[in-house]
């Protein structure tokens, strides 16, 4: 192998172990390694367009360090195909599916032919308590050619075209709000798929509403008719939690529109634009309800900010 291609594989292999997390990439045929990696970001999530030539791409035990970012990695195939294995779980990938596995596991991917796949790389941190679920799911194709996962395939296919010839970040604003976007289509694409045995009916609620906060009809009652229980149910479900499903709604929109009031980009814009952005249209106590779960009014907020 000429000193030529070994410097492309080094520098293919070290731009992607910087994005995500260390790598072994190895190609799988003699010859030149044509690749090409583009990557942008949303808030802490990345989003990164890969194009190469067949390769094996492993993350053993020896590259996992305490440092290493903790992400859950959902990828989906434009072109070529794939193979996925991670905890036990091998799948095979072809163009239009979906699969996600985590970066502080052992993975191995393989590619046998040239590929060009789109990875967004979302922090643990994110997820909360979906965590758990998506890792037990790992390594398992998901086809975007029916039901809502065809919308989820939709929007990495945008994503891809996005990212053909441009790299950057995605900042303020647009970087926030796509960050919200890219986390909620994990959580969707994750919510949508048939229940594993087992699987926590409450987690495909919250999944549910956090892809919905921005709808100002998004209530217990209309999660209740979308997932065919009655509200009786339903506040049985929660009957355990920290919090009713209601109030578990209302902290996640004062969350996001005390993060909105504190960005600097959005100053121009009224705290009552920004409360209709997450679903609030009676803005009337919106600072009194703030005053109560963050201990500052909306003005404070903003004064705190600057």
């Amino acid at each position: 192998m000429s000193v030529d291609v070994d410097e492309q594989i080094g520098e293919f292999e070290a731009s992607a172990s910087t994005v995500f997390a260390p790598l072994r990439i190895r190609p799988l045929r003699p010859g030149p390694f044509p690749n090409s990696l583009r990557a942008a970001s949303a808030g802490d999530v990345a989003v990164t367009r890969i194009r190469c030539a067949p390769c094996q791409v492993r993350r053993t035990p020896r590259l996992i360090g305490s440092g290493d970012r903790e992400l859950v990695k959902v990828t989906m195939l434009t072109a070529g195909r794939g193979e996925v294995e991670q905890d036990g779980r091998r799948c095979v990938l072809t163009p239009g599916d979906l699969v996600n596995y985590d970066t502080d596991r052992p993975y191995r991917l393989r590619f046998p032919e040239s590929y060009d796949i789109t990875v967004v790389a979302v922090p643990k941190s994110l997820l909360g308590g979906h965590v758990d679920t998506l890792a037990s799911r790992s390594a398992v194709a998901v086809p975007t050619s029916q039901g809502v996962q065809r919308v989820v395939g939709g929007f990495f296919r945008t994503m891809t075209d996005a990212l053909g010839d441009d790299t950057g970040g995605l900042s303020g604003d647009v970087g926030r709000h796509l960050t919200d976007a890219l986390v909620s289509m994990v959580l969707t694409e994750l919510a949508e798929l048939r229940p594993e045995p087992g699987e926590d009916f409450a987690d495909r609620v919250r999944a549910h509403c956090l892809t919905r906060l921005d709808d100002p009809g998004l209530t217990v009652d209309s999660v209740a008719r979308v997932h065919g229980v009655s509200v009786r149910y339903l506040h049985k479900v929660f009957a355990g939690s920290p919090m009713t499903l209601s109030a578990w709604i209302r902290r996640q929109r004062l969350e996001r529109i005390r993060r909105d009031l504190a960005d600097p980009v959005l100053a121009d814009r009224t705290a009552a634009a920004i409360a209709a952005r997450w679903g609030v249209l009676d803005g009337t106590h919106l600072s009194r309800a703030l005053k109560a779960e963050f201990g500052m009014t909306a003005a404070e907020i903003r004064r705190t900010a600057r």
